[in-house]
């Protein structure tokens, strides 16, 4: 193995065998909190791990035996634990945010994107790799408009001018037609009578801006 095989190779952010335990543990949690692979600063994160085990030994004592203890004269004194605490707590503070566990966003489920990946599974024609990163931008663009509905009408109505507008091209352009067929893909809607007007989502197989409208209001009416 080369030498930037080694720098990259997961197994590199392994605590240090002479680490001491509780230092060690710190370790293993930064590294599964923040899923770190490749090259890390390992002195660092060292150093970080040693600090927050210091803090949590500290922490312990006071746990164990309280804010005040009896010194050797037998006078009552605020535990050295405390100042211990105190001062490794203003260390770590000092590194920020650097070690501090990812964040991983949770979208929240709505009618444009549950409709929306339901007619993805369901067309074939986006199965493979080549149509990923679409799929990913449509997707993203449809938790947009729900995120829109749940938030305001204002919001709603400035994603009208700019997200949902995305959206439906996108969908046009990757054959889906989430927002008037929620049951299915690929279903065309009747052709209207001779004499009629089709309505404005019919006329593009996907729902029109009113009718994204219509359902903000029914949603909010209950």
């Amino acid at each position: 193995m080369t030498a930037r095989e080694q720098e990259s190779s997961p197994e590199l952010i392994e605590a240090p065998e002479h680490l001491p335990e509780p230092v060690a543990d710190v370790w293993r949690e930064i590294v599964a909190s923040n899923d770190l692979a490749g090259k890390v600063d390992r002195a660092a994160l060292e150093t970080f791990c040693t600090l927050m085990a210091r803090l949590r030994e500290a922490r312990d004592r006071i746990e164990e035996e309280g804010m005040v203890v009896t010194d050797p004269r037998g006078r009552v004194i605020p535990h050295p634990a405390l100042a211990v605490e105190r001062a490794t707590a203003e260390q770590i503070r000092a590194w920020g945010d650097r070690f501090a566990p990812l964040v991983k966003p949770v979208r929240k489920r709505g009618y444009i994107a549950d409709a929306t990946a339901q007619s993805i599974a369901e067309a074939k024609h986006l199965e493979g790799p080549r149509f990923a990163g679409p799929v990913a931008a449509l997707k993203t663009l449809a938790w947009m408009v729900d995120e829109a509905q749940r938030d305001s009408m204002e919001a709603l109505q400035k994603a009208m001018t700019t997200t949902v507008p995305q959206y439906l091209k996108a969908c046009a352009e990757l054959q889906v037609t989430p927002a008037s067929v929620p049951s299915g893909v690929g279903v065309v809607a009747p052709a209207p009578t001779e004499g009629e007007e089709p309505a404005e989502g019919e006329k593009s197989g996907v729902a029109s801006v009113s009718d994204l409208q219509a359902r903000a209001r029914a949603r909010r009416s209950g």
